[in-house]
């Protein structure tokens, strides 16, 4: 396995474990709308082609490294082009997960009123839960797993590419997070795990009651 395939195991490990059972057991997610999945799968085969690109970068960037060569003296070319489709894939596979939240939240149970809440809204409102009055998820915890800002950064395009040829953005206290290639790997890695554990779990679980 890859290292990318170590990471999405790990981080789906997590959302099959902590965070898709206490969706189901707490009856925050519609069970019947499972078939909307099949709509964006033109969307991820494309994301999925992005990410063979992404890999083919990477081998060169080892390549040049182990010759001894440092990051700066890479192509720059090739280094931004790398790192804008990083930022794109993830932008991607975080608009797929906000659509499969829009689709299946029960926004009833949760005080959800609008009918087309933004990302952040969605996560507060399931960090803000509570059954006989213990929360369910811890929220900051679950903004973090979602990574909520690092979403809004990519939303609102408020990034830029230090002198290190680093994704660099600011959180909202103004710090200024810096993330190298090897981050940028793991955070497409985190997002990519969401999205795959939502669809297959909640199709699975869809699937299921069709057949009761």
């Amino acid at each position: 396995m890859s290292m990318y395939d170590d990471l999405l195991a790990e981080y789906r490990e997590k959302f099959d474990r902590e965070i898709f059972p206490l969706l189901i057991s707490n009856e925050l997610i519609h069970k019947n709308t499972g078939h909307v999945y099949h709509s964006f799968q033109k969307r991820i085969d494309r994301i999925e082609l992005q990410k063979v690109s992404i890999e083919n970068k990477i081998s060169l960037l080892k390549q040049h490294m182990s010759n001894g060569n440092q990051v700066g003296d890479f192509d720059k070319s090739i280094m931004f082009d790398l790192i804008a489709m990083f930022a794109q894939g993830m932008l991607s596979y975080f608009e797929i997960y906000k659509s499969c939240l829009k689709f299946s939240l029960n926004f009833e149970k949760l005080g959800i009123v609008k009918l087309d809440p933004g990302y952040n809204e969605m996560i507060d409102h399931l960090g803000d839960y509570k059954n006989n009055g213990v929360s369910v998820f811890h929220k900051a915890g679950l903004r973090t797993f979602f990574n909520v800002d690092l979403r809004n950064v990519l939303r609102n395009d408020s990034w830029w590419i230090n002198n290190n040829f680093e994704f660099t953005y600011e959180e909202p206290d103004g710090t200024e997070i810096s993330l190298s290639i090897g981050e940028l790997h793991g955070e497409l890695a985190s997002i990519n795990s969401v999205v795959l554990g939502f669809t297959e779990n909640h199709q699975k679980n869809s699937d299921a009651e069709l057949l009761e």
